[in-house]
């Protein structure tokens, strides 16, 4: 019975140079805490999927109605990369920077950044704009 099945979201390839031409831009539902070593953590809601979450609020485990928060605590490369992101510079330039920073090779550099990236943005904690195509 394919009722329930779910369907395959179709995504466009991107080239690698769009990819390092994207903008990654921070969510504005993090909060962000310096510690006392320089580094960030982040706290954020954890995000579940529509049913799980109205399941969650019917049986009463969200004490207040609102999602448990999760706390990231980042490195120092991912505290330089995160304080690198404001929306206006693109994936190769945070890069570039963290190249010259840990003097890495450029490709080594910008194969860490954009996992990082990518993960960040897989919880939800970055989005990217890309100028070529217009999305985000």
């Amino acid at each position: 019975m394919k009722l329930f099945r779910k369907k395959k979201q179709v995504i466009p390839e991107m080239t690698r140079g769009e990819a390092m031409a994207c903008k990654p831009l921070k969510n504005q539902e993090i909060t962000e805490t310096r510690m006392e070593n320089g580094l960030v953590m982040l706290s954020y809601p954890l995000r579940l999927k529509p049913l799980f979450a109205d399941v969650a609020k019917r049986f009463g485990m969200w004490k207040d109605g609102s999602p448990p928060i999760k706390k990231l605590e980042l490195d120092e490369m991912g505290t330089l990369v995160w304080d690198m992101i404001d929306g206006k510079t693109s994936v190769r330039k945070i890069a570039s920077g963290f190249a010259q920073k840990y003097q890495v090779l450029p490709r080594e550099a910008e194969v860490a950044t954009a996992s990082f990236l990518r993960d960040l943005g897989k919880r939800g904690l970055v989005a990217f704009s890309n100028e070529h195509t217009g999305t985000k």
